[in-house]
């Protein structure tokens, strides 16, 4: 069974990335790097990550994506930068708040000085709009 879609729209310039299940760390490494692969073959910077799905936040996770993961994929992706729109759901963002752990690695994730930009939604139209350009 899969454990995510992968789309992407010419007409957004945007790459959706939708897991549908809770995933193991194995299988979310390789559905981030499947994403990679779409983006660069698109030359497409703009990532909407559905996350509603995933179930809890895994701070070891968190922190491979915001030291090696997301720091490479700007790297293959340049001169094109890296922009994700976080479309999460209520329980996720809760757990952003009260759990110190998993508070301190999204907000290094999120932080200006990331070599990406990212934010986090709970409405689609929202994270769309987000990535479009101005």
């Amino acid at each position: 069974m899969d454990t995510y879609t992968l789309t992407y729209r010419p007409d957004l310039d945007i790459v959706f990335l939708r897991w549908l299940t809770p995933e193991t760390l194995p299988q979310a490494q390789a559905s981030y790097q499947a994403a990679l692969v779409l983006a660069l073959a698109h030359r497409c910077g703009n990532w909407l990550l559905d996350s509603r799905r995933c179930g809890p936040i895994d701070p070891v996770e968190t922190a491979w994506l915001t030291n090696t993961f997301f720091p490479a994929a700007v790297a293959q992706l340049a001169p094109r930068p890296l922009r994700m729109a976080v479309f999460s759901s209520l329980p996720r963002l809760e757990q952003m708040r009260i759990d110190a752990a998993v508070a301190s690695g999204v907000q290094a994730a999120l932080a200006a000085t990331q070599p990406y930009e990212a934010a986090i939604f709970i409405a689609e139209a929202e994270a769309v709009a987000w990535l479009q350009p101005n």
